[in-house]
C-alpha cells in the first residue's frame, strides 16, 4: 500500500494519462487526470498522493498506480469511483477533470448539501449528486478545503444566502457571483439580512449594467 510516491517526471504519455517517475532507480508507472497531466514537464519533481487499485482500465487485471496531487483530489476520486455506479477509475478520473475546472464550487455544493449545482454546473445526475454528497459531506478535508479557499468564510452563512436570493428567483450563476463576493468583502457583517440586502443591491448593480 502506497500513501504517496516523490520522485522525478522521466516520461510522459499524453494519450493514456500516464506518468512515470523514477525513485531512487525504480520507475513507477502512475495514471493521473488529463487536467493534471497537461501541467507536467519531464525532469520535473513531483509528488503525487496514491491510490493503488487492482484490475484498473488500462492494466488487464494487474494493480495500477493512480496520482493525485492533494489528497483532496484523492479523495474525489474514490468517491466517484466507489459510490457511483458503474463509474471505474477510468470514469472516476473524467469526473474529477469536470470538478477540478470549478472546484470552490464544488466544494461549495457538497458542504452545503446544494444538489442543483452539481446537477447545472457539473452535469451529474440527481441520484448521483445525492452520492456524491452522501460520500464527501462529513469529512474533515471538505470543511477544511472550503474555508481555507473562502479565508474564513461561513459555509452555513453562505447557504442561507443562496438559498434566499434563489427563492427570489434569481439564476443560480449570479447568485454563486454575487454570494461569493459580499461574503469575501464583508466578513465584519454579521446578520444575514444586512448581507442579504447588500447582495441583492449588487444584482441590482450588476443587472443595471446590461
Amino acid at each position: 500500500m502506497y500513501n504517496y510516491i516523490k520522485g522525478k517526471i522521466v516520461e510522459l504519455e499524453l494519450e493514456k494519462n500516464l506518468c512515470i517517475i523514477e525513485v531512487y532507480g525504480i520507475g513507477y508507472e502512475i495514471y493521473v487526470s488529463k487536467n493534471v497531466i497537461e501541467k507536467l514537464n519531464v525532469g520535473q519533481e513531483i509528488k503525487f498522493f496514491i491510490e493503488e487499485i487492482v484490475g484498473g482500465f488500462y492494466s488487464g487485471g494487474l494493480p495500477s498506480l493512480y496520482g493525485f496531487l492533494s489528497k483532496e483530489e484523492k479523495q474525489i476520486f474514490l468517491a466517484f469511483k466507489n459510490n457511483l455506479s458503474n463509474v471505474g477509475p477510468k470514469k472516476a478520473l473524467e469526473y474529477l477533470d469536470k470538478v477540478s475546472k470549478n472546484l470552490t464550487e464544488f466544494w461549495l455544493a457538497v458542504q452545503s448539501k446544494n444538489y442543483k449545482t452539481l446537477t447545472s454546473l457539473f452535469g451529474f445526475r440527481q441520484s448521483s449528486a445525492e452520492k456524491i454528497i452522501s460520500s464527501l459531506y462529513e469529512t474533515k478535508s471538505v470543511k477544511t478545503k472550503v474555508l481555507n479557499e473562502f479565508s474564513g468564510i461561513n459555509v452555513s452563512r453562505y447557504e442561507e444566502i443562496f438559498s434566499a436570493l434563489i427563492n427570489l428567483g434569481y439564476k443560480e450563476y449570479l447568485v454563486r457571483q454575487v454570494t461569493n463576493e459580499i461574503l469575501q468583502k464583508n466578513s465584519n457583517v454579521k446578520e444575514i439580512s444586512e448581507l442579504i440586502k447588500l447582495a441583492l443591491n449588487k444584482i441590482s448593480e450588476i443587472e443595471n449594467r446590461k
